[in-house]
């Protein structure tokens, strides 16, 4: 199972923390949005070593700060970088370089809202500047280079390297099928003054044939263009990684590109005059479509028809969302202007993806025939690269963010794709889905699977949060059988023992946990309590009843059989046959303070006793669990009373 807690919010973070301001007029006017309007951050040092990424719900890149493109990733090794339109990739990079010399690695990165840009060093007595941004709703990354000339009348050529891999988001590098097995070699050519490449085939027997092309251009006519297995710019020649899994050699420190990539390359080339202290911007297009180069062209020509107006449009979108929320925190100004720009990070995950063929792939051991199919599905990505697409766990825990934010929409229709995909994957069951490919491969969460037990319980709690803060009846309407039907199926079939707790896998990936974890049952109660209160307020008693009954049962029993006074710490997990407690102290164990209970419409802070909450709070502020930068993974026992 492929999981993480750490990568929640993963978008332009080093941008973030960076919290410095752009210097300079030409800093300001280095092709951002011609407004001006905006907040902005920038930083300048580690450049390579620090992840960038501009998002739009149907596209996004991902390079180095520095305007890179390493290969980076794990589920296919080096390959979850650069451009994508998912469900494919659509290149490696993008490199610019004037007569023949590539424009080195960038001085200074500044995020913006909904933009990024970089100050590239001056080349052949030119100043260069970069902005990346993608239009929502369209399937193409858009690159406007700023040119400056403060000298002499000059003419020089401008060169732009691409190379693609058009490549499907699933499979992965060691799954069943793997890519060395799936992806198809690319095919590349010039045509109207553009690149093309495309991908056609069909790799697998259950998989449909595919007709994939990618179209990259400017705003301008090349005076020349070639195509071939290399140009990738400065990253020329590649030094390839190897595939990954058992018994292949280990990688390089750093690699270009991979075994698993069968991509093709290709080289436009622009003739430009510029008089003594002119100015001019340059905007490039890479537009990507399943329906073949047709498609490509057509994404293409939308995508360039004013990309400037595009840019603005998307930073006078993201300015109005900030301005649905206000925080004061006059005592701490840099969590409030943090809070602001988790705004902007919560609107940068919003993906949409469709034409899904939902398919059981037993955690990457099988590709069976689809089970059925989506034609749409909006969704918060967990993170980018590697975990773009749509999760039950991180939605839920996003959830909290995306009402305090007042982004409701995008978080309603989260929870929509999870019960769409579960309902085709796990029929009536009640089970919810834990891991969602943008093709419609479900990689775990399926009923045969031992998990997730949490997400199940959280789901039904994710829904009366956005019924809460929207007072949306409607939307609780919609939602009510299948949270009734989650609950059914956590009491009915995830507890072996009959115990009331129940058994399956959590949040936590850890060896040495007992059958029945904290955080489940924490979150269970937390579900029951949260069903009864929807269910009271449609005038369903007889599941109010049941809900509430079952929920005071567990939490009467709740301190005596968790509650370790000698550490002093609740359970992680018990362990049967006895239900013997088990303490490994990992991060689960704050749970029981911050899960939020509704009894009698009224909200109550915590599971935990006031006594016992305190002091396993306490012993949880120590460095044993923690340190400037948060709560440990999992603590030690060095601070233990």
């Amino acid at each position: 199972m492929s999981r993480r807690i750490l990568c929640l919010l993963t978008v332009a973070l080093a941008a973030v923390t960076a919290g410095l301001p752009p210097s300079g007029v030409w800093a300001q006017e280095a092709a951002g949005p011609r407004s001006g309007k905006g907040p902005e951050l920038s930083v300048d040092e580690r450049l390579s070593d620090r992840r960038y990424a501009a998002i739009g719900s149907r596209a996004y890149v991902v390079g180095t700060e520095a305007g890179r493109y390493p290969a980076m990733g794990f589920h296919t090794r080096g390959e979850m970088g650069g451009f994508w339109t998912p469900p494919i990739k659509m290149l490696d990079g993008l490199w610019f370089g004037i007569n023949e010399t590539w424009i080195g690695p960038a001085l200074r990165f500044t995020s913006g809202y909904g933009y990024t840009r970089m100050r590239l060093p001056a080349t052949a007595g030119l100043r260069i500047g970069r902005t990346d941004f993608v239009p929502d709703g369209r399937r193409a990354v858009l690159v406007g280079l700023r040119i400056e000339n403060p000298g002499a009348e000059a003419d020089f050529v401008l060169k732009v390297d691409a190379h693609s891999e058009l490549m499907g988001a699933y499979p992965w590098g060691e799954t069943t099928p793997s890519q060395l097995d799936f992806n198809l070699e690319d095919e590349a050519s010039s045509k109207g003054g553009r690149l093309e490449f495309s991908e056609r085939g069909r790799p697998h027997p259950e998989a449909e044939p595919h007709n994939w092309g990618v179209v990259v251009g400017s705003s301008l006519d090349p005076s020349g263009n070639r195509t071939g297995a290399a140009f990738r710019g400065p990253q020329d020649p590649p030094v390839i990684c190897p595939a990954s899994g058992e018994g292949t050699p280990p990688p390089p420190e750093l690699c270009d590109d991979t075994a698993y990539g069968k991509g093709a390359g290709g080289q436009l080339r622009y003739r430009i005059h510029m008089e003594p202290g002119a100015a001019r911007r340059v905007w490039f297009a890479v537009a990507g479509s399943e329906r073949g180069l047709l498609g490509a062209r057509k994404t293409f020509e939308r995508a360039m028809s004013d990309p400037a107006g595009a840019l603005d449009a998307k930073v006078e979108e993201r300015l109005a969302l900030a301005r649905r929320t206000r925080l004061e925190l006059p005592g701490d100004p840099v969590l409030a202007r943090g809070i602001e720009w988790s705004k902007q990070n919560l609107a940068d995950s919003v993906q949409v993806a469709k034409g899904l063929a939902i398919r059981e792939v037993d955690a990457g051991a099988s590709y069976p025939a689809p089970e059925g199919t989506l034609d749409r599905v909006r969704f918060l990505g967990a993170g980018f690269p590697d975990y773009p697409w749509l999760f039950g766990t991180d939605g839920e825990f996003t959830a909290f963010a995306s009402v305090g934010a007042g982004q409701f929409g995008p978080i309603k229709d989260h929870l929509r794709a999870l019960r769409d995909v579960s309902l085709i994957d796990n029929g009536n069951s009640g089970k919810v889905v834990h891991e969602v490919v943008t093709d419609g491969s479900v990689y775990f969460g399926s009923n045969d699977d031992p998990g997730n037990t949490d997400e199940t319980a959280k789901f039904p709690s994710a829904v009366a949060l956005v019924w809460r803060w929207t007072g949306d009846n409607a939307f609780r309407d919609e939602m009510y059988r299948f949270n009734v039907r989650n609950m059914r199926y956590i009491v009915g079939e995830l507890d072996a023992d009959d115990d009331g707790w129940p058994e399956g896998l959590g949040n936590v990936e850890r060896p040495g946990s007992g059958e029945e974890k904290l955080d489940n049952t924490v979150y269970t109660i937390r579900g029951l309590s949260d069903l009864a209160d929807m269910a009271a307020s449609k005038g369903d008693a007889a599941t109010a009843r049941w809900a509430r009954r079952m929920a005071r049962a567990l939490e009467g029993r709740f301190e005596a059989e968790w509650w370790m006074p000698q550490v002093p710490q609740y359970a992680d997990s018990l362990d049967d046959p006895g239900n013997v407690k088990i303490q490994q102290r990992h991060w689960i164990g704050v749970t029981p303070m911050d899960a939020e209970l509704v009894r009698s419409r009224r909200a109550v802070p915590g599971l935990a006793t006031r006594r016992h909450g305190n002091r396993a709070l306490d012993l949880r502020e120590t460095d044993c669990y923690g340190d400037d930068f948060g709560l440990f993974h999992t603590g030690d026992a060095g601070c233990d009373p």
